[in-house]
């Protein structure tokens, strides 16, 4: 949304950031992270979610950008191109999740296949 070619939701964007830092907790505590609800009948992918239903926390990537200065960028029309955003994908967790279990589930199979070679040797 921070990143939308309207200014509406842009600036929309902003003050739930806004509102997440100053109601939410500190920076150092671990966030349990709950998929919401998504509304199918929603016409623009903003009203995806009910955001007032969501216990929404600042994205870390922002933690550098002041309120101040988020607003004036959103507000200013500054381009894209310009924001010094951390690149790196959503879903970089979950992959890692999902590596790890595969591994350890292939780690297993293949002691269990190692295990079967070793007792046919005797």
């Amino acid at each position: 949304m921070l990143t939308d070619e309207r200014c509406r939701i842009r600036t929309l964007a902003a003050g739930r950031i806004i509102k997440a830092r100053e109601s939410g907790p500190d920076g150092n505590c671990v966030r349990r992270f709950v998929i919401p609800a998504a509304n199918f009948r929603a016409t623009d992918y903003v009203d995806l979610i009910d955001w007032q239903a969501c216990n929404v926390t600042p994205p870390t990537v922002l933690r550098h950008i002041s309120s101040h200065e988020l607003l004036k960028m959103v507000q200013d029309d500054v381009a894209m191109d310009g924001w010094d955003f951390i690149k790196f994908p959503s879903h970089t967790q979950e992959v890692e999740i999902i590596v790890k279990l595969v591994t350890e589930a292939s780690r297993k199979e293949l002691d269990r296949k190692t295990e079967m070679d070793l007792s046919e040797l005797h």
